[in-house]
């Protein structure tokens, strides 16, 4: 669970200052890739750099919110408080990890569960 008040602000500078029925697709992502990585889930979705590890479960996060859940990346970018350019090399990166039939059948699983969690249509899983 993340601290209250990296969630829950009213500072519209704030990197999290986003309505929570927007955020919320997000967190479900980030929460998912934390857990399918063994990292909490305040370093996922946190504003500080981390690890590889943390850094890589980021990207798997922004990946299944974009990808799995069929977010813009914009509203990607708002969610993880990133910026845009951010979301997409994070995508790109995942993407190329993809040509690996054995992490290519882990993320499809993923994408599909988190669409599930979120309610999201299931499909096949467009990829980037």
């Amino acid at each position: 669970m993340l601290p209250r008040s990296e969630v829950e602000t009213t500072d519209s500078t704030h990197p999290f200052h986003i309505d929570a029925p927007r955020r919320e697709p997000c967190l479900v992502a980030a929460t998912h890739a934390a857990e399918a990585v063994g990292v909490p889930v305040d370093v996922v979705i946190g504003s500080r750099r981390r690890d590889r590890r943390c850094t890589s479960a980021r990207a798997l996060g922004m990946y299944l919110a974009h990808v799995g859940l069929g977010l813009p990346m914009t509203r990607v970018a708002a969610g993880f408080g990133r910026h845009r350019s951010t979301v997409a090399h994070a995508c790109r990166k995942i993407e190329e990890r993809r040509e690996v039939a054995g992490w290519d059948r882990w993320v499809a699983a993923l994408e599909e569960s988190v669409r599930g969690l979120a309610g999201a249509p299931m499909s096949g899983g467009a990829h980037v």
